[in-house]
């Protein structure tokens, strides 16, 4: 019998890749994606008979309807980020005895959540700007093709892990400021200068980018949290529960920038 999954919440970028790799899998999963909007589902998962869009709230725990299923995936927010505690408390005291399996993914940062950096690079001046402070502190990077083909193997192989699974997905290396700078002057094929944002300059630079200011001091916590001597830096090691991506950040970059190239 096909295996029947749950994603939590579906509207992430890991979530949304991670169901596209499932639906194209050979052992068709049934997947119901939980989305606090359902319209908003893509109309490619729509039209697939194997999933289904419902409407629920993992911040409330409106509408986590579980039954009938095998396996939850959920992608809890990062540390620091709004409304975290609350979210922690669901996923450890809800989720974990929802369904048989709990899969619970921590990622890297997003290769795509540096984009802007391709258009920066093109800009006159080309300027960097980067919060990863000092220039060659690592910080770990997965691209979103890593995030959904690992997702779904790990959520359709057969689980020897106690439930739930807890597990952080990273790229094949950490990546710096500096490697930042490398990768895109080698996709794009020119210099630039790289500017670090450091500590005391996370609320302005934060505010400059339109974040609400009820919003900026979470936003400089997560921040600060990855930086030399916060409280996630130290959990950047590969273990026995961290998945391994493939893609290098500059590949993933460079096929970003062919897509923008392409319109």
């Amino acid at each position: 019998m096909p295996r029947r999954i749950v994603i939590l919440p579906a509207s992430t970028k890991a979530g949304r890749e991670t169901i596209r790799v499932l639906l194209q899998s050979e052992s068709k999963p049934f997947v119901r994606a939980v989305y606090r909007n359902p319209a908003k589902a893509p109309a490619e998962f729509l039209q697939n008979p194997n999933f289904e869009a419902v409407q629920g709230d993992v911040s409330s725990g409106s509408g986590l309807d579980f039954a009938g299923f095998d396996t939850l995936f959920y992608i809890p927010p990062r540390p620091m980020s709004p409304g975290v505690l609350r979210l922690n408390h669901i996923s450890d005291e809800i989720l974990k005895n929802s369904v048989p399996q709990v899969s619970i993914v921590r990622p890297g940062y997003i290769t795509e959540e540096w984009a802007h950096f391709l258009d920066a690079a093109k800009a006159d001046p080309p300027v960097l700007h980067s919060w990863i402070s000092p220039v060659d502190h690592k910080v770990p990077m997965v691209d979103l093709k890593d995030i959904g083909e690992c997702c779904a193997n790990t959520l359709l192989s057969e689980q020897t892990k106690p439930s739930p699974y807890y597990f952080k997905l990273f790229g094949p290396q950490h990546y710096s400021s500096a490697d930042l700078k490398d990768a895109v002057e080698k996709v794009v094929g020119t210099k630039t200068e790289l500017k670090l944002i450091e500590r005391d300059q996370l609320s302005g630079f934060f505010a400059q980018l339109g974040i609400p200011e009820t919003h900026v001091p979470d936003f400089v916590g997560m921040t600060t949290a990855v930086l030399p001597g916060g409280i996630m830096a130290g959990d950047f090691g590969y273990d026995e529960d961290t998945v391994r991506g493939k893609v290098e950040l500059v590949d993933g970059l460079r096929e970003m920038y062919e897509k923008k190239q392409q319109g």
